[in-house]
């Protein structure tokens, strides 16, 4: 993976020569550039090293006298700091990188253009962390609401093959989709559990090499449905069952190291399929792959 940090520290040098080397009107804003790239830099190591520190205090609580864990309170409260202190440099920190985008700053060049984009791409994976956070809020206050009501499953299945084929097939991956002759209908909130498919989607594609399969599923089992991703990919650890849905953990492996998340959203899909009368399944074995499921009550 690059580094952020290479990667401005490149641009600036590249556009200092630039700078160097142009008319005076230029250089000047050039100068301009540089310095806004460089602020852009330092606030974005700032929210990295916010949330991770956040992050942190979440996933290990304080374990003194005074103190051995957070109450609900003091959860929340953090929480809810975190969610605040975040937004509003995030909606500046975006919006400067879209303007730079958009040539407000001069000219983009390619090693400006990528750097700028992976500010983009920051920003949004923080916006993404936010929003997960303000999900753990509204669950753990009860102000967490679901629209439920039947639907025919292979409409769900089909929503998300839709959402999931592209990223797919650029990994060279097969993604099948495996109905039963009769298809069941479940209740709940098809939104909610459409977004809890993508996610298991989402993992399935990023953990399975290029060339793998992933299968997705529906059975009935009389009184509930069953939703299943199985997937070719890197599997799962003794670590990895006893600790996935608690919030703020990830794997080890390398592969899962490779990509950027925070541990919530297979926490949080227990938490609202829970809510359904629901639960997540999930089995895997090293190297081999992994099965991650979902129940729902039958209609």
């Amino acid at each position: 993976m690059s580094d952020p940090a290479w990667g401005t520290r490149q641009s600036v040098e590249l556009l200092e020569r630039l700078r160097k080397a142009a008319p005076p009107a230029t250089a000047a804003r050039l100068g301009e550039v540089v310095t806004l790239l460089q602020t852009l830099a330092q606030e974005n190591d700032y929210l990295n090293n916010l949330v991770s520190e956040d992050a942190s205090r979440l996933a290990h609580p304080p374990a003194d006298s005074l103190s051995r864990q957070l109450s609900t309170h003091d959860e929340l409260h953090l929480l809810s700091s975190l969610n605040e202190a975040l937004r509003a440099p995030l909606i500046a920190i975006r919006g400067r990188a879209e303007l730079m985008q958009a040539g407000l700053r001069g000219e983009v060049t390619a090693d400006y253009s990528r750097w700028v984009n992976t500010v983009h791409d920051n920003t949004d994976r923080a916006f993404s962390l936010l929003e997960a956070v303000q999900q753990m809020i509204d669950l753990r206050t009860g102000r967490f609401t679901l629209t439920c009501g039947d639907f025919i499953t292979s409409e769900l299945l089909q929503a998300g093959f839709l959402r999931a084929i592209h990223e797919a097939s650029v990994q060279d991956q097969e993604l099948l989709v495996d109905m039963p002759e009769a298809i069941p209908v479940a209740h709940g909130d098809f939104d909610q559990c459409l977004h809890i498919l993508n996610a298991l989607l989402d993992n399935a594609v990023r953990y399975t090499p290029q060339g793998g399969r992933i299968r997705l599923s529906v059975d009935s089992l009389g009184s509930h449905v069953l939703f299943s991703v199985a997937d070719s990919g890197i599997g799962l650890t003794t670590e990895d069952m006893q600790n996935i849905g608690k919030p703020f953990w990830r794997g080890t492996q390398r592969r899962v190291r490779q990509h950027s998340g925070a541990g919530l959203r297979l926490h949080l899909a227990g938490q609202v399929l829970g809510l359904q009368q629901g639960q997540l399944i999930f089995s895997g074995e090293l190297g081999l792959g992994s099965t991650f499921s979902f129940t729902l009550p039958a209609a």
